[in-house]
């Protein structure tokens, strides 16, 4: 269990301790007046726990003073930094289904990347490409991966799916995989651009721009109508997650600049395309 990201710790550590009580979770849920959907969600790390919610969890399940002080302090913590090594010890699948339940249960998602195109729009080879070679997973894992990674993109065909993508013009640019294997991920990149789900802006290299790039994220708001966002920094060495509104509110003013500078709608399709033809043609010449 040592292993596992900050929030599901506490997940199964306050199962324990209602299983230990010998209570049931829709018993429990009635004791908190929350559902009992919201008691199952809290179980599998699948959303965060409030405090005060933790403290009344531990009293109704007469947990140790020990246990207390130590899920107390599990549930302070608003910054969760986990290692990759940590994160796919439990399988690609594993890792790419907390990015899908993400993705699911928020009413609207904010993404910004200086570095790759994000993974809910990428394409086959282009993801190959990244997971191969890039991340260096073994040949044998990398069909699996890819298939998990692009499994997640059903959610851009649900009406209810709200994503704003902004990109530099740099990622669109940057070779990664050769010029065949990005020309399909332009012509790709644009048509996903069309659906009425996505929303795409573009930031040229040639933009007078207010601030300065900081690092890609993803940010995922009203979680599961709860009224909580989270936001994900994918970094060299793991993942860092915060979910404190003080620490994710940067991250919203800094993607209102992005897309403020950006080129949007069918003009940011049609400068994608003008690209994916320019790497096409750059292949047969």
């Amino acid at each position: 269990m040592s292993g596992l990201p900050a929030r599901e710790k506490l997940g199964e550590r306050l199962r324990a301790c209602r299983k230990a009580a010998g209570i049931t979770g829709t018993e429990l849920a009635v004791r908190l007046g929350v559902s009992q959907s919201t008691i199952s969600k809290i179980e599998t790390g699948k959303t965060r726990a409030p405090q005060n919610l933790v403290r009344q969890w531990l009293e109704h399940t007469a947990a140790s003073e020990e246990a207390r002080a130590e899920l107390i302090e599990l549930a302070e913590r608003s910054t969760e930094v986990s290692d990759w090594q940590q994160l796919h010890a439990r399988g690609w699948g594993t890792h790419q289904k907390r990015y899908s339940e993400l993705e699911q249960s928020a009413a609207g998602i904010l993404v910004f990347q200086n570095a790759v195109i994000p993974g809910l729009l990428q394409t086959a080879a282009y993801t190959s490409f990244l997971l191969g070679t890039v991340v260096g997973l073994p040949p044998e894992e990398v069909g699996v991966a890819v298939t998990s990674r692009l499994a997640r993109q059903s959610v851009l065909y649900e009406p209810t799916t709200r994503l704003r993508v902004v990109v530099t013009e740099a990622v669109l640019r940057h070779r990664l995989g050769g010029p065949a294997v990005m020309a399909e991920q332009l012509h790709r990149l644009a048509e996903l651009s069309r659906l009425p789900t996505v929303e795409l802006g573009i930031i040229p290299i040639d933009t007078d721009m207010p601030s300065r790039y900081g690092p890609s994220f993803d940010l995922y708001d009203d979680l599961d109508g709860s009224g909580d966002s989270l936001v994900v920094v994918e970094l060299e060495s793991g993942e860092v997650r915060e979910d404190d509104p003080d620490r994710v509110a940067p991250y919203r003013r800094r993607h209102d600049i992005y897309w403020s500078a950006a080129i949007t709608g069918a003009a940011a399709t049609d400068y994608i395309e003008q690209l994916a033809r320019q790497m096409t043609r750059s292949i047969f010449s």
